[in-house]
């Protein structure tokens, strides 16, 4: 392949690759005394038994937590939910604190090892679980 052809399919790769990247449609799934809460619905991801979805948390007020040693003080977190929908449970893989403009002032990275947790009735964990194991069409 000559040097153009080859310039061109990383060009065009690049291209839809951030076009990706961008494309969120962020639906609100409930509120508690802390938080709205919102799921990502263009990042649902189908493998096998279990989905991934991006899911938002917007504080009231800003937090602060102790991370990697450090207070960080946020107004959103941003994570990756994984959930079986059969046994419905979820775990958090990734989760990333956020400044009230969505800049990342943290992130745990990817986690591997994280245990399932059984997923409560009446709370917005729960309408997760039921908006995006109804979306039955990526099986």
């Amino acid at each position: 392949m000559s040097f153009i052809n080859q310039s061109l399919i990383t060009f065009l790769t690049l291209i839809f690759s951030f076009q990706l990247s961008f494309a969120e449609t962020w639906v609100e799934i409930g509120a508690d005394a802390e938080a709205l809460y919102f799921i990502d619905t263009d990042s649902i991801q189908w493998e096998k038994e279990s989905v991934r979805v991006a899911k938002k948390a917007v504080y009231s007020k800003v937090m602060t937590e102790e991370l990697g040693g450090a207070k960080r003080v946020f107004k959103q977190t941003l994570g990756i939910i994984e959930i079986d929908c059969k046994l419905r449970v979820n775990r958090v893989v990734q989760i990333d604190m956020l400044d009230e403009n969505g800049v990342s002032l943290w992130s745990s990275g990817y986690m591997r090892t994280r245990p399932w947790e059984k997923v409560l009735k009446n709370t917005h964990a729960e309408r997760t679980i039921d908006y995006v194991c109804s979306d039955q069409s990526a099986t």
